[in-house]
This record gives structure tokens, sequence and C-alpha cells, in this order.
């Protein structure tokens, strides 16, 4: 994946300028993203196509057509000049003339004004991801999602309650030179700051554990599971609360949940629990025990647990249990710029047969009466609706359920759906 692997070279080259790891990292995020639209104007202008270019020497033209034509501060002549400084450092000399030619006619276009033949080409969309979205949720909104692809995305924070408060959150931000805005029915932890105004690690509240960056749509999620948690505490009197989360990586409804156990034990003496973290590789618990050390947070376990195989020792032993799994990732193709290409359409079938199983197993581990929280940050509808529709068809009672779509709603694309354990068929 492309961020893990951009994070690695800028760590490694930690003593760079923070523009010029900033500038490293739009460059190389927006070529990706913008690859199908940068790979039709360079065709448009050369006679040489870009299926027949060497690698090398189309990746630096597709670089600097990025900054020729999507970023506006950076001159013709400097884009223009590091391309063929580039192809020299390459030791590909007698490419250079070829380079400074083709980001010439790309310059010249344009300045005309580019005209593109559709909208999968303006903004980088693979015809079958728009295909699927105008089946199954029309051209007006399809082309709204894929229009947000490109655009800024909204940033939300959930506030850490057993720390803080909204309103000392708000506080804190705005000493740090950071405006936000409360969000209207949203969760009781949940503010909005404006899109590439906020940098976590150089924010020192969230390095205190003040906050996390999670999206509106994962927040609402879990908020839903935690009303009608409270419900089936205060109806059955329980006082030692256990939650299970599946696919827990990298942490963030690991850590609501534990925040809100937290801030209730604080507040209510007779009340505890535990939330149990799972997830395939040792690798991706770190990232989880990152978040919990911030956040100082004590009460999560995390073990290594495939969630595709089911475990008997925890069958009936969950008052709740979260599922959010694997998918073909298309409600966040604006957050992760590379996904859009590295999913297949074929995917999806075998994405949801491992689906299947991991909430067949989760719902296994429920206690009678306890709840299922099933989320997918995806907007198709195998993935989403039919998948429930299957849990439902086992017995399992449906609490609620929200498709969101990007574009349509003020947030990333994303499905869940809460059930809860009632005569179910499931044993």
């Amino acid at each position: 994946m492309l961020r893990p692997l951009l994070n690695a070279v800028l760590d490694k080259y930690g003593y760079l300028d923070i523009k010029d790891r900033a500038f490293i990292k739009k460059l190389t995020e927006g070529t990706v993203e913008r690859l199908i639209a940068i790979d039709y104007i360079i065709d448009h202008v050369s006679n040489r196509k870009t299926d027949r270019m060497q690698p090398v020497i189309l990746m630096i033209i597709r670089m600097a057509v990025y900054q020729l034509v999507f970023m506006d501060h950076v001159p013709d002549s400097a884009a223009v000049n590091e391309a063929v400084r580039l192809a020299h450092i390459r030791h590909i000399d007698g490419l250079k003339g070829f380079v400074n030619g083709v980001l010439r006619g790309v310059a010249a276009y344009r300045d005309e004004g580019i005209v593109y033949p559709d909208i999968c080409t303006e903004y980088s969309c693979p015809e079958w991801i728009y295909d699927r979205f105008v089946s199954e949720h029309g051209a007006d909104k399809a082309d709204r999602m894929i229009r947000m692809s490109m655009g800024s995305m909204p940033v939300y924070i959930r506030v850490n309650r057993s720390l803080t408060d909204i309103q000392g959150m708000i506080d804190a931000l705005e000493a740090e030179g950071i405006g936000t805005e409360t969000v209207p029915g949203g969760p009781p932890c949940l503010i909005r700051t404006a899109a590439g105004r906020l940098i976590p690690g150089q924010s020192e509240s969230f390095n205190k554990g003040l906050y996390s960056i999670q999206d509106l749509s994962s927040q609402s999620a879990v908020y839903e599971l935690w009303k009608q948690l409270e419900v089936y505490i205060n109806e059955r009197n329980i006082v030692d609360i256990n939650v299970l989360d599946l696919c827990a990586a990298p942490g963030g409804k690991t850590c609501f949940m534990a925040e809100w156990l937290a801030d209730r034990s604080e507040k209510d003496n007779g009340v505890s629990g535990v939330v149990n973290a799972y997830d395939i590789s040792a690798q991706k618990l770190e990232r989880i025990d990152e978040n919990l050390k911030r956040c100082r947070l004590s009460n999560v376990r995390c073990e290594v647990k495939d969630a595709s195989v089911y475990d008997d020792a925890m069958a009936g032993t969950a008052d709740a249990v979260i599922a959010d799994l694997p998918c073909s990732g298309l409600g966040v193709i604006g957050r992760k710029v590379d996904i859009k290409y590295r999913v297949r359409q074929e995917d999806i079938a075998e994405l949801c047969k491992l689906q299947s199983a991991i909430l067949m197993n989760a719902a296994r581990y429920l206690k009678d009466g306890g709840l299922l929280l099933f989320s997918v940050c995806t907007v198709t509808r195998e993935e989403t609706y039919g998948q429930s529709e299957k849990m439902a068809e086992l017995g399992l009672h449906k609490v609620s359920e929200r498709l969101f779509l990007q574009g349509c709603d003020p947030c990333d694309g994303f499905y869940y759906a809460l059930f809860q354990k009632k005569d179910c068929i499931v044993v």
C-alpha cells in the first residue's frame, strides 16, 4: 500500500524540512491519485504513448505533469527543469530532450484548456467502479461520489472522554491555533476541523491522548453500539462488560469503546469492562498498542487471532462484538488514493466469503441479548445490505443500519448494521 511505504521513506529521511516532506507527500499521493488523467494528458501530446515508455521515464514525466497541471504554486520552469535533471541522474541523458518536449507540450495543452473524454478520465476512476456506483446508487450520486474522491475530506476528531470533554478539547486546539466546530446530531465526543489544518504528530493535545482522528461515519457506528449497550447493561444489571473487537487494527473503534468504558467506570464505581482486541498479526497489534499508550488506556487486552477461525472458548462470552471487516474499501478512495487501482471487481466475491465467515463466528461469540456491530468502509450492495440480510436470516435482530455515501454525506463512504442476539438460530 502507498501510504505505509511513503511514510517509511519519509521516516528514513527525517532530517528533511517539514515543507519539503509535505511537498514530497503531496506530489507522490497526488500523482497516484490523478494517474488516469495524467496518462491521458501525456498520450494527448506525445507521439510515444505511455504504454511504450520506459517505466522510469514515465514516472518522471508523470510527476512533472502533476506539478504542471494540478499544483498551482510550482513554476513551469521548475517542474520541467527538475524532470530533465532527474533523467540525467538516472543516466537517461538521451531522453532529456524527449522529456523536455513532452512537458512543454503538456503546459501548452493546459493553457488551451484540457478537455477530458469522460468523468472517469477526469477524476481518474476505473470504469468498473464508476459503473458499479451508477448501477447501485444512480448516476447523480455516482458523479458526486467520484468528484468527492478528489476533494479535501473533512477531518473529524474523537475526544477522549476519559481525559477531557468537548469544550476542554476545543479550548486546547484553539490554543494550538486549530479552529474547530461541533457537529449537531453527531456523537457527543465528535468535533470537526478544517482539512489540512491539523497535523496530529505536531499537536501537543494529540500526543497527550486527548483526541484521535476518526471519521464521522466510524464514530457514528460505535456511538450506536454504545447507546444500545447502555440499555442492555441497565436492563440486565451487568457490572462486568466484555467487548470483543475482532479486526481491531489500527484501534480506532477499540479505543472509542475503551474510553467509554473507562469514563463510565469512573462515574459508576459498580461498572467495569474490558475490550479484547484481536487482529491477524503482531505488526497490526503494534499499531493498536501505540494508540492505547497515547490515549492512556489500560482496559484493553490485545492478542493475535485470525477472526475467520472459530474459537470455541469464546462462545457465548461477549456482551458486544465489533466486526469492522476487510472489504473493497470503495468508500475511502478519497483518503487511500491507491486503493482504486489495487482492488479488482472479482475480489469482492472473495471478500464477501471472508466477511460471512467472520460474522458467523461473531454471532456465536455473543451472549444471549448481546450486540453485534458489523461495519465496512465500502458501499457495494453485497458487502453491505447483502451481508446484513444473511445475518437476519440467521435470526439476529437488526436494531439499526446506515449507509453513508462520500459526496452525498459529509464523510467517508461507510456502512454499519447493529444486531442483537435474541432467539438466534446460530449455535
